[in-house]
């Protein structure tokens, strides 16, 4: 089978390299493993907005030479400047008109998705290469870049709902640091109506974008319901994928560490990740302002730590939640591996608010073997999590506490999960078995068209 993989950034194996992210990490894997299986992988790079340089560096320029000595063939980048046309910035009255627009039925895909513009380029390219299906891996650029063209079986393999953490910072306008937000002048009122407009435009323009792939295989199961329940035929749950780190840094010997002791502070990973994000301020508002007060309480007499690990500024809304004396902000770190592997027990608290997804770092909890602590809303996502064997669930801060405690004192239940989480991924998400999931996937779907 030919297939033309589109992503928006560089594949690169794992992230000993500056900036590299889940993105990186995930084209790669995916990519690698379908070649592995014996499919003719051609990558076609369609930069997303975030590109600002239009030349490869010399890195980037190895992971494409790489790429080529593992059979995927690398096609020439296409750029942002390349769909980003840029013409006069709307008024606020042009801005109305359009949506008055969009309430008179237009889609105003090519707003939200400019990217589609590329449709002709990319038809030629498939033609070009005798491609048998595409495959966009994270990629809503490459999904809008294919947009329409019905010539070969198109799949997404798609994390979150595009529109989703715009509507989430909407909803919760006050968290997000909206100084507007519980003001009710006549100005503030209408902008707000706009912004709900905007985000109910966005929303149809998603819709109508994903309408025709022929599989939109989400790594979020919560997600595989939403566009089943909006009349897409074939939405399906496809697990997340994340590196195999083995544990040849651990001699062969078991990988799964000694708790917290009276002789040794018990370190508690609160959160990881950019901390200015939508999910990890949710996280973050659960652990600092319900979390937090309930482990004073369950833990005491313990002698514990809950660090904070990630870049980027805590939204205003939370910063006076920062100064508890248990709380340590470590900012970036060079060396995540070595931090999570020394951890006591791992919180993954995103999912308490609203806004659900399956974030990478449950994989990477369960393929580094540690202790998982995560709130209830992550089964909706992540359906392979099961309490007291691959991870430890509350849904209430008491109950996460509660975990917690549990996770830090009893070594038995910790190593249980350590091993769960770690076998969990051997059986559901590694690059093998993902990349075989999605090569059935585009098989089923080449073999519907005949």
């Amino acid at each position: 089978m030919r297939v033309l993989a589109i992503g928006g950034d560089i594949p690169y194996r794992d992230h000993d390299r500056e900036r590299v992210t889940a993105v990186n990490i995930v084209l790669y894997q995916l990519m690698t493993g379908l070649a592995e299986l014996g499919h003719e992988i051609m990558y076609q790079p369609v930069f997303n907005e975030f590109r600002t340089k239009t030349v490869l560096s010399p890195s980037e320029e190895e992971a494409f030479q790489h790429l080529g000595t593992l059979g995927v063939q690398v096609l020439t980048p296409i750029y942002p400047a390349e769909y980003h046309l840029t013409g006069r910035p709307k008024s606020r009255l042009g801005k109305i008109l359009s949506l008055v627009g969009w309430g008179l039925g237009g889609s105003g895909l090519k707003e939200y998705y400019p990217a589609v513009v590329l449709r002709d380029t990319m038809q030629e390219k498939i033609r070009t290469h005798h491609a048998d299906a595409v495959l966009t891996i994270w990629s809503p650029e490459g999904v809008a870049a294919t947009d329409g063209i019905r010539d070969v079986s198109r799949v997404a393999y798609h994390g979150d709902l595009d529109f989703g953490p715009a509507a989430a910072r909407l909803r919760d306008r006050s968290l997000f640091g909206d100084p507007s937000a519980n003001a009710w002048s006549g100005r503030v009122v209408i902008a707000s109506v706009l912004q709900r407009l905007w985000l109910a435009r966005f929303k149809r323009a998603h819709l109508h974008l994903m309408r025709d792939l022929d599989v939109i295989a989400n790594v979020t199961a919560c997600n595989a319901d939403f566009y089943a329940a909006h009349g897409h035929p074939r939405s399906v749950y496809v697990n997340n994928v994340w590196v195999d780190p083995g544990f040849r840094e651990f001699g062969g010997k078991d990988p799964i560490p000694g708790i917290g002791t009276p002789e040794r502070r018990i370190k508690i990973l609160g959160h990881v990740g950019k901390v200015s994000q939508t999910g990890s301020t949710y996280g973050l508002r659960f652990l600092l302002a319900d979390v937090l007060p309930e482990l004073d309480r369950v833990m005491m007499g313990l002698d514990f730590e809950v660090q904070v690990i990630g870049g980027g500024e805590v939204v205003p809304a939370l910063r006076s939640l920062l100064r508890h004396p248990r709380l340590v902000l470590r900012g970036f770190v060079e060396d995540l591996d070595t931090e999570l592997r020394s951890s006591d027990v791992f919180l993954l608290l995103n999912n308490a608010g609203s806004y659900q997804a399956a974030y990478t770092r449950h994989v990477v909890a369960w393929a580094q073997g540690l202790c998982l602590v995560v709130h209830e809303n992550s089964c909706r996502a992540i359906p392979e999590i099961r309490h007291m064997e691959n991870a430890l669930v509350g849904s209430t801060p008491e109950e996460i506490a509660r975990m917690i405690h549990v996770a830090a004192t009893n070594q038995e239940v910790n190593r249980r999960v350590r091993k769960g989480g770690r076998a969990t991924y051997e059986r559901y998400f590694t690059p093998a078995v993902v990349a075989g999931m999605l090569a059935d996937e585009i098989e089923r779907a080449v073999s519907a068209r005949g």
